[in-house]
């Protein structure tokens, strides 16, 4: 009877999940239907729009209240998204479009105010949409970058994430420096990357942004400053001097000098050598990342001082190290006769990391994947 009953249970279970799909199943196609639905009247109304703009009326005020009540609703909002999203890959250079864009700026200030007291889902979905389709440079709307400033305060990664990619698509220094400072001071972990990855999309005056970073570079905690760093190296090669004293002083967090030493693998900086081969030269086993990060960027600078320290480094007991020396000696083409030594030595790991990088340049250039 007990087994009866566990099996009549296991029965109802499974029963029960099957029940729970289906329904599940059912329910997100009607969802769909609905959004579809709603994509196709949104897109016959902005269609209609536009065939007014490119007869020289302006968008119809009727139509804007509509998006004014309509949009306060996340689901509407998905499918005014997926109406803009083929006409602004179509038609993205259309003046048309670029004008209606331009007349729903009232619209989308209204709906920034509404959605900044939604939860933060919402509110990041907004801040999505906004990157994606209102914020050109030519669009400068200083109250709704205020309204971008206070979602950078929201404790949510999507949020602050979205609200900085829609700063960035502004081109205002001021404020992406305001964005900057807010999530520096929040509990939410933004990783450097997404950071530095989304400043990179920034459509101002990079100069000057970068100008300003440096000003207030040593306001912000190391972790933000790793992202500023990384974002100036891909940008700008104006800041020798000032990314040479950050590698040269102990002081400076681990993760800032390294940031530093990339730098002169990207931009060559003649006083930079020499800091560069003591660093590949340091046996320390603590400070391995300095050797390889160093071995890596005297790539640039060739020479037979260069060389020797690569050659040396070949023989370091960490992988890391080796492969990073054998990579710059192969970037620099080092002859082979000047290779004999390693290649017929007797350190094992050196001659084969080095013959390894030899093959793997050689099949990439003859257009064969390693």
């Amino acid at each position: 009877m007990r087994i009866e009953f566990m099996l009549y249970f296991y029965g109802a279970v499974c029963i029960s999940m099957l029940a729970f799909n289906v329904a599940y199943a059912v329910l997100l196609r009607s969802g769909e239907s609905r959004l579809t639905r709603r994509t196709r009247r949104l897109t016959a109304a902005v269609e209609e729009q536009l065939g007014r703009l490119d007869q020289g009326l302006p968008v119809d005020s009727r139509h804007l209240s509509a998006l004014r009540r309509k949009l306060r609703r996340v689901n509407n909002l998905t499918a005014f998204d997926r109406t803009l999203r083929p006409l602004v890959l179509q038609r993205g250079d259309d003046p048309s479009l670029q004008a209606y864009l331009i007349q729903l700026q009232p619209c989308i200030l209204y709906l920034a105010l509404i959605y900044r007291k939604r939860e933060t889902t919402q509110t990041a979905y907004f801040s999505y949409f906004l990157s994606r389709y209102m914020l050109q440079q030519h669009m400068p709307v200083q109250s709704l970058q205020d309204v971008l400033l206070s979602y950078m305060a929201r404790e949510n990664l999507y949020c602050r994430v979205n609200a900085l990619q829609a700063l960035c698509s502004f081109g205002n220094a001021q404020h992406v420096m305001e964005a900057l400072h807010l999530q520096d001071r929040g509990a939410v972990f933004l990783h450097e990357k997404i950071l530095t990855e989304t400043l990179l999309t920034y459509t101002g005056d990079h100069d000057a942004l970068i100008s300003m970073i440096w000003d207030a570079l040593d306001t912000f905690s190391p972790h933000t400053q790793l992202a500023l760093l990384n974002y100036i190296r891909f940008r700008s090669g104006s800041y020798p001097k000032e990314m040479f004293a950050l590698m040269e002083d102990p002081g400076q967090d681990k993760e800032v000098r390294l940031s530093a030493i990339r730098y002169f693998g990207r931009y060559h900086y003649a006083p930079a050598l020499e800091p560069l081969l003591a660093f590949a030269a340091d046996q320390d086993p603590s400070r391995w990342e300095y050797a390889t990060v160093s071995a890596s960027s005297l790539a640039r600078y060739p020479g037979e001082q260069t060389v020797e320290a690569l050659k040396q480094a070949l023989h370091s007991g960490n992988w890391y190290i080796r492969c990073a020396a054998a990579a710059s000696l192969e970037a620099q083409q080092v002859d082979y006769a000047d290779l004999m030594d390693i290649v017929n030595g007797d350190d094992r790991y050196a001659r084969e990391i080095m013959t390894y990088q030899r093959e793997s340049h050689r099949i990439q250039k003859a257009g064969v994947a390693p």
